[in-house]
């Protein structure tokens, strides 16, 4: 449960399997005060939180501010979390028009006498493999190595699944600005949203009716641009799971969305193969009756296509987690 490095897509559903043991339980304390800061050396860490997460979400989003008092500078190397298989560290950022996340493996540089924030628009921790719901209103102890300072052990606040800020930050701190994803859910379907200036609050589900309608606008919405139109086929929706396919210029893939309390719809996870069929369903955190008839839908789907749209499905070559914020992205880059 480190910060590690990507994973190749064949071992994913190991990994993923592995999630179904047995997960250590943690606090979940509902009567408590912000996080209070976490010292060691000269790092100081401030206003930790982590957003809750929906039903079977597999990953969860961290944030925080680190501060180095020291004379040297210092370096987070790594985390673990008790609760999910392992801990990541990404950054968000523009690269050729497109926005990615791209997995930091020699860990983050923390200046001396400087600060570091963590936040919704930009770097982040991404815990992979959660074994258990996030839930508002509790906290999930994650352990932060540093080069120099060691090891500390830092309380995260559980805030709502849309959080954007910790109480306990300044407003300056607060992100901002064309980069932050509404989830920033860590690149394409395969471009970021942000990327070519869409707000993913400038498509209102609830001002159209039926789930396909809100499904497909939120999609265009937030992936689609006047040279790169977006075909979503086929849309499979089962109870508040739905399995698409997309298709943008030569690349293509499938995506798992849900749908939120409020019966609004979210992007949960991208993939190709790591989507089609029922096992892989399962290992992805459906439920087994959910995905039995999922598959069933989406082979008889599939079979209807033609040969090229239906080989662009098994494009996307990477599983890329979201965040529990549609539109905001925790994964590996494509």
């Amino acid at each position: 449960m480190t910060i590690g490095h990507a994973m190749k897509p064949a071992l994913l559903s190991l990994f993923l399997a592995t999630t179904l043991l047995t997960g250590t339980a943690f606090a979940q304390h509902h009567d408590h005060a912000p996080a209070a800061q976490a010292q060691s050396g000269g790092i100081t860490i401030t206003g930790a939180f982590i957003r809750a997460t929906l039903p079977r979400a597999p990953v969860g989003g961290a944030y925080l501010t680190i501060t180095n008092t020291g004379a040297e500078d210092d370096r987070l190397l790594g985390a673990t979390a008790e609760i999910g298989r392992n801990v990541e560290l990404h950054e968000m950022a523009m690269e050729n028009g497109v926005m990615s996340m791209r997995l930091l493996r020699d860990g983050l540089v923390i200046p001396a006498g400087g600060s570091v924030t963590l936040d919704p628009s930009g770097l982040h921790l991404m815990i992979n493999g959660l074994t258990q719901r996030l839930e508002q209103g509790g906290t999930l102890p994650l352990v932060l190595r540093f080069e120099r300072a060691g090891e500390v052990t830092v309380a995260f606040d559980i805030l709502a699944l849309n959080a954007r800020t910790h109480p306990d930050w300044p407003e300056a701190e607060a992100p901002h600005g064309a980069a932050e994803h509404d989830h920033s859910a860590h690149d394409h379907l395969a471009q970021g949203h942000a990327a070519h200036g869409h707000d993913s609050a400038g498509f209102d589900q609830s001002t159209v009716e039926g789930d396909a309608a809100r499904i497909t606008g939120l999609l265009k919405n937030m992936f689609e641009t006047q040279d790169s139109p977006l075909t979503v086929a086929p849309l499979l929706i089962e109870g508040d799971i739905a399995i698409i396919g997309w298709s943008q210029q030569d690349r293509g893939g499938r995506a798992l969305l849900r749908r939120d309390e409020d019966g609004l719809w979210r992007v949960s996870i991208c993939a190709g193969t790591g989507l089609k069929g029922e096992a892989n369903m399962i290992q992805m955190g459906i439920a087994p009756d959910i995905a039995a008839l999922l598959a069933a839908a989406q082979a008889e789907a599939e079979a209807a296509l033609t040969p090229e749209h239906a080989a662009r499905l098994d494009l996307f070559d990477q599983e890329q987690f979201f965040d529990a914020e549609a539109g905001e992205t925790g994964a590996h880059q494509h």
